[in-house]
């Protein structure tokens, strides 16, 4: 159990493991593309606002000259630079010496860290717009330097800023969010992964546990007669002197469990293929009433050694679809359990007919019976209700198991009613099968 519970939760961490990564890569993956957008649309509105500023200069020109504009140039042009500030944008505009011809009524860097940045536009760009980043102590600010000509040939510069706090903050909450999101999904992965690792590792969890009692079981029973056999032929190597004939007893004795030791190793060998799923159901169409008089006429000298009539009550035309060794093992197993357990000079019988549901067997003996509480446990293997009297009769408690799983591959089914020291009925229920042409 120790190797399942290791192997739960390597299998837990493993499925965590791999959600992590995928968690972290699509994580990485938006961040990274909510970082580029955010980058990409104040680049771009930068771009325009220094368009649109550009657009004013001629206004600007005329208006520090002294030259005449009109009211609606002026008004448009406080309304525009209004709403600059307002979307957190502050400008300047130099002409060619560096002289302000107007800028916001706030810059967040000094006049000569901003001709500094359009000396860069001069020696270094090949682009129309100059994006430049300052970043330094607090202050980090997104920088747009643009420059135009206007119809006298004079330089001109226009830088619009905006600060980046705002956007930082946002993509720092993103960022945030998707790692408590990474947390939160590890954290319902490993609890989900633990959960339902237990759940699959059920069967395989119940399949060692069957494994360990039915090695448990099997040692036991097989232990037994290993020291019957020991016993009786240690009694005969200490009688070097005796004849084999005085010594029969002891070796029949020690015949007897070898005899036994065989029956319950051919049992396990049915069960360990059945589990491993190595034993195939060829089916085929069986006449039932014919098989059943076979096995009750091969089950007849044992029953008459101790005076016991099998009584055959069956039906014609009886077709099921099966494979005809196990059905017939299924049949001597009932029938060996009846004759076991039965009382002398009683009597089985046997009964085979249609149903509505399909064809109906029922074998039915007057012995001893099995207690009501313990009825749902004589398959389970190794079981049996009377272990003193079971071992005399030679049984190995494997019997009603090999019967179970027959009736269980067949698809059919398998009823026990009994009533202690007032015999037992099992009734097996089989689909009909088709007749053979």
């Amino acid at each position: 159990m120790l190797s399942l519970n290791k192997l739960r939760m390597n299998l837990t961490l493993m499925n965590t493991g791999v959600l992590i990564g995928l968690l972290l890569f699509i994580s990485i993956f938006l961040y990274v593309v909510l970082n580029m957008d955010v980058e990409t649309n104040v680049n771009n509105n930068l771009k325009i606002y220094c368009s649109q500023l550009a657009n004013e200069i001629d206004y600007l020109e005329r208006a520090q000259s002294g030259e005449d504009t009109t009211e609606e140039e002026k008004q448009g042009y406080s309304e525009y630079t209004r709403s600059l500030i307002q979307n957190n944008i502050s400008y300047v505009i130099l002409n060619q010496e560096f002289k302000v011809l107007d800028q916001s009524s706030y810059l967040p860097l000094e006049k000569t860290q901003l001709i500094e940045i359009a000396n860069h536009y001069f020696s270094e760009n090949r682009e129309k717009y100059l994006i430049s980043n300052y970043e330094q102590d607090e202050k980090d600010y997104k920088i747009c330097t643009y420059m135009i000509i206007n119809n006298n040939g004079e330089l001109k510069i226009i830088q619009a800023m905006q600060n980046m706090a705002p956007e930082r903050l946002l993509l720092g909450n993103a960022l945030r969010m998707i790692m408590i999101a990474v947390l939160v999904g590890a954290t319902l992965s490993f609890l989900g992964g633990y959960f339902l690792s237990g759940r699959s590792l059920i069967p395989i969890k119940k399949s060692v546990e069957r494994q360990q009692e039915f090695l448990a079981d099997a040692s036991h029973e097989l232990r037994t007669p290993i020291a019957v056999i020991q016993t009786n032929l240690e009694v005969v190597k200490s009688s070097g002197d005796e004849t084999v004939d005085s010594q029969i007893t002891w070796i029949d004795n020690a015949y007897d469990e070898v005899q036994r030791m065989h029956q319950i190793v051919e049992n396990l060998m049915f069960l360990a293929r059945a589990d491993s799923g190595a034993m195939i159901i060829q089916r085929e169409s069986i006449d039932l009433n014919y098989l059943i008089r076979v096995v009750t006429e091969k089950m007849a000298p044992l029953a008459g050694k101790k005076g016991i009539t099998l009584i055959n009550n069956l039906d014609e035309d009886l077709i099921i679809d099966g494979d005809e060794k196990q059905i017939i093992q299924l049949l001597i197993i009932l029938l060996d359990n009846a004759i076991k357990y039965s009382g002398e000079k009683t009597a089985i019988q046997v009964m085979a007919k249609k149903t509505y549901q399909g064809i109906s067997v029922e074998v039915i003996d007057r012995g001893i019976g099995i207690p009501k509480d313990e009825i749902d446990k004589v398959t389970q293997r190794f079981y049996r209700v009377d272990k003193a009297r079971s071992r005399t009769e030679g049984g190995t408690g494997l019997g009603l198991s090999i019967a179970n799983w027959i009736v269980e591959g067949h698809h059919a089914g398998m009823i026990i009613e009994s009533e202690e020291n007032n015999g037992t009925k099992i009734i097996l229920n089989f689909d009909e099968g088709e007749k053979k042409k």
